[in-house]
């Protein structure tokens, strides 16, 4: 569960999963802060599966790209990575590497993910006038749909109801 980490002359035992978050991954500047300094808006997952098998893939050593984080009042909030984020928050660390995206480039994300999602809705609507397997997807699409907005709503309230 430990490497030796090389830095210049002394070696240290660490921890894999310290390790984990690669800068060389990101594309805008990254930072490493404390763990406690980042606010994910969505903790309530639907893929509680998927967070354990990042949770798995730290802690044997695997690379990932660091979490996105947006400065928005002050506060740095996960912008793109929630699962990376519980996944790593559930390890005993203190610390983490981020990536911080501009306001700009949140909005960009933001808008990128309504404009995919609204054309594929779009899509599978006109398709399951005549196509019986478009209609399946609309509809897994539907449930989808409510299923993400149900999680931000149990997130919200989490976050804010005592």
């Amino acid at each position: 569960m430990t490497t030796r980490f090389d830095r210049g002359e002394r070696a240290a035992e660490v921890p894999l999963w310290t390790t984990c978050f690669d800068p060389a991954l990101a594309v805008y500047p990254t930072r490493r802060i404390p763990i406690a300094q980042v606010i994910d808006p969505l903790p309530v997952s639907h893929a509680p599966e998927r967070i354990a098998a990042y949770r798995r893939a730290m802690e044997e050593g695997d690379r990932f790209p660091p979490v996105s984080v947006v400065r928005i009042a002050g506060r740095l909030l996960v912008a793109d990575g929630h699962k990376r984020f519980s996944a790593y928050r559930s390890l005993p660390v203190t610390e983490i590497v981020v990536e911080v995206w501009t306001t700009r480039r949140w909005l960009r994300d933001q808008w990128e993910q309504l404009r995919r999602k609204t054309r594929q809705q779009w899509t599978l609507l006109r398709r399951s006038a005549t196509d019986q397997q478009a209609r399946a997807q609309a509809t897994r699409l539907l449930w989808d749909t409510l299923g993400h907005w149900r999680r931000v709503g149990r997130s919200l309230v989490r976050r804010f109801v005592p």
